[in-house]
């Protein structure tokens, strides 16, 4: 299929050469929440990251310094009350979100026009648990050098034999957001990023996982 026109300036920047106008397209999505809390992970409670890579934003609230220059190192942290407790700091992130979105946790509906051009794509695999199996089934799919390429970047051959999950806990995930959900999310959070990301999980058919699910279950009881 043509490429999606909102890609179609970026589809050669990663390519040792030009790509030829059949080559197949894939794309992987990730659960919106598990996104949403892995993007928090790395560029806000990294304290490396928030310093040095400016993605956590507002900046008057999360980097007050970078925003103000010096008047801002006079000024109190609204956060550093809540700096070690994870819950609150996450809660306080969402709660100011919507002042400005950042790329890196913008819906996956809107990037590349998914929500409209997703039929068009060749594979549409899943990052969650299965995430090994669906790069088997990529491979597989494809065939070619895909299956050593795929298995020297993710080394999925050796999960897949052992029929092992991803769990998110192993040394090639940067942030293992699927396991640090219960330290971060609540009900209340869980509600506040559906309202936020709810386009992924209605135009790309995606389904909420079952542990956000519990979560409301449990408060309602």
């Amino acid at each position: 299929p043509n490429a999606p026109s909102t890609c179609e300036k970026r589809k050669n920047w990663r390519t040792k050469q030009k790509m030829p106008e059949n080559a197949p397209w894939a794309v992987f999505l990730r659960d919106p929440l598990e996104r949403l809390l892995s993007g928090f992970l790395n560029k806000c409670y990294s304290k490396k990251h928030l310093k040095t890579e400016g993605h956590c934003n507002p900046d008057v609230v999360f980097n007050i310094e970078k925003a103000l220059g010096d008047k801002g190192k006079e000024m109190p942290s609204l956060i550093e009350h809540m700096k070690d407790k994870d819950k609150q700091y996450f809660a306080a992130y969402l709660d100011v979100f919507p002042l400005k979105w950042n790329l890196h946790f913008v819906p996956q509906a809107i990037a590349c026009d998914l929500y409209r051009n997703i039929d068009k794509y060749n594979f549409v695999g899943n990052m969650g648990e299965d995430f090994m199996f669906e790069l088997e089934r990529m491979a597989n799919q494809f065939g070619g050098q895909l299956p050593d390429v795929l298995d020297k970047v993710f080394g999925y051959k050796e999960h897949v034999k052992s029929g092992k999950i991803n769990t998110g806990s192993g040394k090639r995930h940067a942030t293992n957001a699927p396991e640090k959900v219960k330290q971060f999310y609540t009900a209340q959070t869980v509600r506040r990023g559906l309202e936020l990301l709810s386009i992924d999980y209605v135009m790309l058919g995606l389904q909420v996982p079952e542990w956000a699910r519990q979560m409301l279950r449990d408060e309602v009881v």
